[in-house]
């Protein structure tokens, strides 16, 4: 009967203090994602898009839309970044308005907004650079994050351009 107890003491313990070690664990942080066509955009990675508009394309304007989304794992508030790396005019239209990198916002433009689980948020970044037959090239950091939760936000370098484009 000692036995018994002993060994039923000994499993008891070792449940409770799997219970208490599996409750301690930290909880894995909800992440966010970019995607072009379906396919994920590495975060940190360099992301090269040649799309031009066909609307604009007729009237001989080079205006770029490389169709970038964001996805995230939860639902949330997320602000999205646009920093123009070469001092270019990128627009972004996201959280139903558009915002302009211009020069006295040091070329950056930012937008905060609500996010679907599992659901593509459209961000609408375009670069409008001028006449179809001229080299253009803009460079842009995206980034973004959960409100709140900035240490775990994601980024990518966006270079559009016609350049080396036949």
């Amino acid at each position: 009967m000692k036995k018994l107890f002993n060994n039923s003491f000994a499993m008891l313990l070792c449940m409770a203090m799997a219970a208490v070690f599996t409750a301690c664990e930290p909880e894995k942080e909800a992440t966010l994602s970019f995607f072009c066509d379906g396919v994920e955009i590495s975060d940190g990675s360099t992301f090269t898009s040649t799309k031009l508009d066909a609307g604009y394309e007729v009237l001989g304007v080079a205006r770029f839309v490389p169709g970038i989304n964001l996805v995230g794992e939860k639902a949330g508030k997320v602000t999205v970044i646009v920093k123009s790396l070469n001092e270019t005019l990128v627009e972004m239209c996201a959280f139903g308005g558009c915002q302009l990198t211009l020069p006295y916002l040091g070329y950056v433009a930012s937008a905060s907004g609500d996010i679907t689980a599992d659901a593509a948020l459209p961000l609408e970044i375009h670069y409008t650079p001028g006449a179809i037959n001229d080299a253009h090239h803009a460079e842009a950091l995206i980034t973004a994050y959960y409100d709140g939760d900035e240490a775990n936000s994601v980024s990518f370098k966006l270079v559009m351009t016609n350049e080396g484009v036949e």
